[in-house]
C-alpha cells in the first residue's frame, strides 16, 4: 500500500513500431502512485520509445502520441539526476558555481560561465569528478598489465594506517595509487604535487566518487590537480562511451579509402579528411561546447533525422527515404542486435543526390558512431561478415542540409544570440546582463572588473 507500481493490460497481438520495426505486446498499461493519486496512461509502445530517449512514440495500434511528461514525473517522484551531498564544497573563483574552479576550466578547455555544457542537470565538476573516479578503478594495477608500454595503469601504495573523512567519517586507506600513462610519457600525481607528491590518495578518490576534487582528513587536505589527471587519463569530456562508437581503424582494411586513428588529430572520431570535406573543424573536438565529441555527436544527429524523414511519394520535393528490405537479418558485431540485411536510400531530390545506407548503419549511428560492422547470423564464432564500413560523412551531411535544426552540428549564431537558441530576444539581454562583469581573464576571480 503506497507504493508506486506499473500495470500492463497485455492483449493478443503485437504492436509494431513505425520507426525501427520492433514488436511490442499490445494493450494498455500505466503507472499508479497511490500516495500521490496520480495515475499516466504507458503502454509498452510507450516505453519502447522512452528507452530511445523520445516521450513521443508512434505505433500501428496506438498511433502517434506522447505521454504526460509533468505527470510522470510527479507520479515517479524524480528528483535531480545526481544527490548533493556535504563532500561536494564550494570552489574558490567559480563563476559559474559548478565545482570547478574558472583556472581549471581556462586550463581543460570548458567554459567558464556555463555550469552544465551537456545541459543534463548535472554541475560539470561533480559529473567530471565521479567519471574520474569510475575510470581510475577500472585501471589495472602495473602486475595485471600484459603490454606496460601501451596500456595506462596503476601502481599501488600500501601504507599501514587509515585516514578518516572529514565528511563523513569513513575510514580510509592511508595510501593510493601511482598512475602511469606509458604512450604519453606521463604519470600522476606531478612530484611537487602539493596533495601528494607520491601517489593519489585513497581518499582523494573517495571524494571525487562523491563528485569533489577537494578531499580533506587525517592527512590529506587539498585538491586534485584536475588538468593533469585529466591528460594522463587521456579524458576531456565526461559522457560514457559504449563499444559501438567503433575508432576509425576499425574496417580501414574493408573499406580502403578510411583514414586511420592517426589522422583524428583532436580525437572526435572525425577524421581530418571527413572534416576537411565536411566544412568541420579540425582542432576543435567540441565545436558546440557540450562536452561531446563531435562525431559521436553528429552521428546521433543524423541518425535522428533519418528516422523522421518520410517515405518516397510523387513529387515530392522535401528530402525522404525509400525502404529496400532484404529476406534476412544481419547482426551487430558489438550487441546481439539484429536488423534487417536490406538498405534505406536517402535522397534529396533538390539536389538531386542520394546515398544507400545498410540498416545496421542506421544501429550504429543511433549509438554515435559512423563506422559499422554487421555479420550473418550464427550461434558462436567465427561470423560471416555482412555488411562493414564508414559513411561517407560529407555526403550524407550534404543531403540532410546539415546543420538541419538549431543546436545540430555546425550551427551558426547571430552575434547577440546569447544563449543559442537561434534567435535573439529578451533571454539574451537577460544573459548579457548576468554576466557581462565577469572577467574572461584566467588570472582574474571572475568577478567585477
Amino acid at each position: 500500500p503506497g507504493e508506486t507500481y506499473k500495470w500492463l493490460a497485455g492483449q493478443w497481438g503485437l504492436e509494431t513500431c513505425d520507426i525501427c520495426g520492433a514488436q511490442v505486446t499490445m494493450g494498455p498499461g500505466g503507472i499508479v502512485n497511490p500516495r500521490l493519486g496520480i495515475s499516466v496512461q504507458c503502454n509498452l509502445i510507450t516505453i519502447h520509445y522512452m528507452q530511445h530517449g523520445s516521450f513521443s512514440y508512434s505505433g500501428d495500434v496506438s498511433g502517434a502520441g506522447r505521454i504526460d511528461v509533468p505527470a510522470l514525473v510527479q507520479a515517479l517522484e524524480l528528483t535531480l539526476p545526481f544527490e548533493p551531498n556535504e563532500h561536494q564544497m564550494p570552489v574558490p573563483e567559480d563563476a559559474d558555481a559548478d565545482l570547478l574552479s574558472n583556472r581549471e576550466e581556462f586550463a581543460i578547455g570548458y567554459r567558464v560561465f556555463n555550469h552544465d555544457q551537456n545541459r543534463n542537470q548535472i554541475p560539470d565538476g561533480i559529473e567530471l569528478a565521479k567519471r574520474c573516479a569510475a575510470i581510475i578503478k577500472e585501471l589495472p594495477f602495473i602486475y595485471e598489465v600484459i603490454d606496460p608500454n601501451e596500456e595506462t595503469y596503476r601502481i599501488p601504495h600500501e601504507l599501514d594506517g587509515l585516514e578518516q573523512c572529514d565528511i563523513c567519517g569513513q575510514l580510509i586507506h592511508m595510501g593510493g595509487s601511482e598512475i602511469i600513462n606509458p604512450k604519453l610519457g606521463l604519470g600522476y600525481p606531478d612530484s611537487n604535487d602539493p596533495l601528494d607528491g607520491m601517489f593519489l590518495p585513497d581518499l582523494a578518490l573517495h571524494y571525487m566518487e562523491h563528485g569533489s576534487f577537494d578531499c580533506y582528513g587525517d592527512d590529506h587536505r587539498g585538491r586534485v590537480d584536475l588538468p593533469r589527471l585529466m591528460r594522463v587519463l587521456e579524458l576531456r569530456f565526461p559522457y560514457d562511451p559504449n563499444e559501438h562508437q567503433l575508432p576509425l581503424d576499425y574496417v580501414v582494411e574493408s573499406v580502403g579509402q578510411l583514414a586511420p586513428d592517426a589522422n583524428d588529430l583532436d580525437g572526435d572520431l572525425l577524421a581530418d579528411s571527413e572534416e576537411l570535406e565536411a566544412g568541420f573543424n579540425l582542432y576543435d573536438p567540441d565545436q558546440d561546447q557540450d562536452l561531446t565529441p563531435d562525431g559521436i555527436e553528429l552521428a546521433k544527429q543524423c541518425a535522428d533525422i533519418i528516422n523522421q524523414l518520410p517515405p518516397y511519394e510523387e513529387g515530392i520535393t522535401e528530402i525522404y527515404r525509400e525502404e529496400f528490405e532484404q529476406r534476412g537479418l544481419e547482426t551487430c558485431d558489438i550487441c546481439p542486435v539484429t536488423a534487417n540485411m536490406g538498405y534505406v536510400r536517402i535522397t534529396n531530390p533538390n539536389l538531386d543526390l542520394s546515398i544507400e545506407l545498410p540498416y545496421i548503419t542506421l544501429h550504429y549511428m543511433e549509438h554515435g558512431s559512423f563506422s559499422y560492422s554487421g555479420h550473418h547470423p550464427a550461434p558462436e564464432p567465427p561470423y560471416d561478415p555482412l555488411n562493414n564500413g564508414r559513411v561517407d560523412i560529407a555526403l550524407l551531411a550534404r543531403i540532410l542540409e546539415m546543420p538541419q535544426r538549431c543546436g545540430d552540428l555546425g550551427t551558426l549564431y547571430l552575434p547577440g544570440d546569447l544563449n543559442k537558441d537561434c534567435k535573439v530576444d529578451l533571454t539574451d539581454f537577460v544573459e548579457l546582463t548576468d554576466k557581462w562583469l565577469h572577467s574572461t581573464e584566467p588570472g582574474q576571480d571572475g568577478g567585477s572588473q
